[in-house]
């Protein structure tokens, strides 16, 4: 008897695997890059397949028109400063002289009219600058993550006209993370089933992953089932590709 109730907790505390499922290896994140201006391609510096870094430089455009408006905007707001300078100190010059009974109400705003213009105008220039500035740095496209290079869909020298259509240049994806959308049978569909463990084997390979969404809606699963949509989350250190065929098995409690 002893015997007996040794072997049905040892039973007791094995851990089940209580569902397997089917399903294919997709990029938890996928990002399509598109230019916010138009301009010629200088220099595609990536080829597809490649690993990039978050910050790399990707693509760049054609940016003397760009750089010179820059430098246009630079050299404006340069030029107001000084005056903006010269405008409070007479200002304060103004105030302590009106403070002595020395200058008339009518000078003392006027010359608060000559800096309040003078540091619109620099501020103006220095709006200009900034924005001057902003399309310079959308010359050079980077990588917003780190990734693999999917697609290049551009060429150097072709000219890229954001008013026409906003075309794609590069596919980039973060191949380290990863995600299996499955669809489960009605019948062993719970709410439990969120955050369980997941195991998901390629080949000989598994990879520890985690039930991050379950679905609310039935749809139509395999053989014409009623089925609930599922989504695993797991890492792949090895950069698995996508479209791959997995099996996932999701842990019992």
């Amino acid at each position: 008897m002893r015997f007996l109730i040794v072997i049905l907790l040892c039973l007791g505390m094995t851990r089940a695997w209580a569902i397997e499922l089917n399903g294919r290896v997709e990029f938890a994140q996928l990002l399509e890059l598109t230019s916010s201006i138009s301009g010629r391609v200088a220099s595609i510096n990536v080829s597809a397949g490649q690993q990039v870094s978050a910050g790399e430089l990707l693509l760049s455009f054609v940016s003397t028109g760009f750089k010179a408006e820059a430098d246009f905007a630079q050299a404006r707001r340069d030029s107001l400063t000084p005056t903006v300078t010269r405008m409070q100190t007479e200002m304060e010059k103004a105030q302590e002289l009106f403070d002595r009974d020395s200058l008339s109400l009518v000078d003392l705003n006027t010359a608060e009219q000559n800096l309040a213009i003078a540091e619109a105008k620099l501020a103006a220039a220095q709006a200009k600058l900034t924005q001057a500035l902003f399309r310079l740095s959308q010359t050079e496209i980077r990588a917003p993550i780190s990734g693999v290079v999917l697609d290049i869909t551009t060429f150097p020298g072709q000219y890229i006209n954001t008013r026409v259509s906003n075309q794609t240049l590069l596919s980039i994806a973060d191949n380290s993370s990863m995600v299996v959308n499955l669809l489960i049978p009605i019948d062993q569909w719970n709410d439990s089933l969120l955050d369980r463990n997941a195991k998901v084997v390629y080949q000989n390979q598994d990879y520890q992953g985690k039930v991050v969404s379950i679905g609310k809606q039935a749809s139509i699963g395999s053989n014409n089932y009623p089925a609930m949509s599922l989504q695993v989350s797991f890492s792949a250190d090895d950069n698995l590709p996508a479209g791959i065929p997995v099996t996932v098995i999701i842990e019992d409690d």
